[in-house]
């Protein structure tokens, strides 16, 4: 009877049941955080993207600084490296689309395996208005 009053060794059998939840649900806010932060960075980009290209004068020169500023805005914000971003920039002379998408397989926190998470690539648009310019 001594052995079923015996508490030695509880808190550790407890750790080891709440353990991988507790991993799991921070791992999940992790990666949820850094999903929902790069998807607001992806857009601000597309965003500053079609506010810098309202400074050119051609289709050719909206579509340059659009893209320039996109893939700079998204390294000053969070270091990401331009190979991991695709500019889009649609023009026809009324509207101008930016479509920036980001490649995150290389982000560790939007790969890890043991939690399901939103698509790893983000794509945004933003959509400007060229008459009266």
């Amino acid at each position: 009877m001594a052995l079923a009053h015996d508490r030695r060794g509880a808190a550790v059998v407890e750790l080891a049941l709440a353990l991988p939840v507790l991993l799991t649900l921070l791992f999940g806010i992790l990666t949820g955080g850094t999903w929902l932060a790069m998807s607001h960075a992806v857009q601000q980009s597309a965003n500053e993207a079609g506010r810098a290209a309202l400074a050119g004068l051609t289709q050719g020169e909206r579509a340059t600084l659009a893209t320039n500023a996109a893939r700079t805005t998204l390294a000053q914000t969070y270091g990401v490296a331009a190979s991991a971003v695709t500019v889009t920039v649609q023009d026809d002379g009324q509207r101008l689309t930016v479509t920036t998408r980001y490649d995150g397989t290389a982000n560790p926190l939007l790969s890890l395996p043991i939690v399901p998470a939103q698509s790893k690539t983000i794509e945004r648009r933003a959509t400007m208005l060229l008459t009266g310019l």
